[in-house]
């Protein structure tokens, strides 16, 4: 039988990763129309930079949490940690999107 832990820091180990691979597209390959509350009056260059990185260290976390889960096992403290700070950091991605401390 498969470790339930194995199985659930798998899933969140893809999610990081899916998350990992939009941030790298969002910030180095400038694509910032790719961002749901993207706002096209603010430069993209700026949102690429800002949005991207956060999506960027949501991915690292998430990927981290992740191997944590397989090698440790489930740590609620973690998992609350985890999900308070995801839900913090992509409030931030939505507000750099919609140009959050833009100075065009």
């Amino acid at each position: 039988m498969v470790d339930f832990n194995l199985i659930s820091g798998t899933i969140w180990l893809v999610c990081g990763i899916v998350i990992l691979v939009l941030g790298y597209i969002i910030a180095f390959r400038g694509r910032a129309d790719l961002h749901v509350d993207y706002d096209e009056s603010v430069d993209p260059a700026y949102v690429s930079q800002w949005a991207g990185g956060t999506a960027l260290l949501m991915g690292l976390l998430v990927v981290t949490y992740a191997i944590h889960q397989m090698l440790y096992g489930y740590n609620p403290a973690a998992f609350g940690a985890l999900i308070v700070t995801l839900f913090i950091l992509s409030y931030a991605t939505k507000r750099f999107a919609r140009g959050w401390g833009y100075r065009g």
